[in-house]
């Protein structure tokens, strides 16, 4: 469940071992780097476009925000749980997927499905884990749950508020992160802002 396993990023963050994971995106092979489009707004470490921290989860609000985009609430059952999102999309193409927090008031996360959504580090969705770290700048890494289970999420270059969601064929993921050699075509899928916690 998406909203259940972002709450264990929030323990990664305080200095847990492990990721959790909260999403997933089966096209992203189909992102093709060359053919980026002009960024509509952008993923920074302070959030993503006009979403920040202090955004409330708010569908009026963000709807606001993203007047050119359909903005829709959408609530996901997962073991008898409400749990609610809220999704912006250029006609039917997923953009974005915002995550409330425990008490579902503002934005724990955001979770950028598109290149429409530029990136102040300078990566694009469909760029190859290894055009992203070296061994010398390899961030921590840990095998996606749930609905990422198969996949990697690793830190962002020098950030601890982005995330980035790596997929691949081989090897296939079980409890441990392939070595970076392994991973060196899997292609980044998905970002993450994670929304400072107060």
């Amino acid at each position: 469940m998406k909203v259940k396993a972002l709450y264990h990023l929030a323990a990664l963050m305080l200095g847990a071992s492990h990721l959790a994971a909260c999403s997933s995106r089966e096209d992203v092979q189909a992102s093709i780097v060359e053919n980026v489009p002009t960024p509509a707004f952008m993923l920074s470490e302070d959030g993503v476009g006009p979403l920040n921290a202090d955004t409330p989860f708010n569908l009026v609000r963000i709807g606001d925000a993203f007047q050119n985009y359909n903005v829709a609430e959408e609530t996901l059952l997962n073991g008898g749980e409400d749990n609610r999102i809220i999704t912006v999309k250029e006609q039917v193409k997923p953009v974005l997927t915002i995550n409330p927090d425990f008490q579902q008031k503002r934005i724990f996360s955001v979770i950028v499905h598109d290149n429409l959504v530029g990136n102040k580090l300078g990566h694009t969705l469909g760029t190859k884990f290894a055009e992203i770290y070296t061994p010398q700048t390899l961030e921590q890494c840990a095998p996606g749950v749930d609905e990422w289970a198969g996949k990697v999420m690793c830190y962002a270059p020098k950030n601890t508020r982005i995330l980035y969601l790596f997929s691949g064929t081989s090897p296939k993921i079980t409890d441990k992160v392939p070595s970076p050699a392994e991973m060196q075509d899997w292609v980044l899928e998905e970002f993450v802002w994670k929304a400072p916690t107060k």
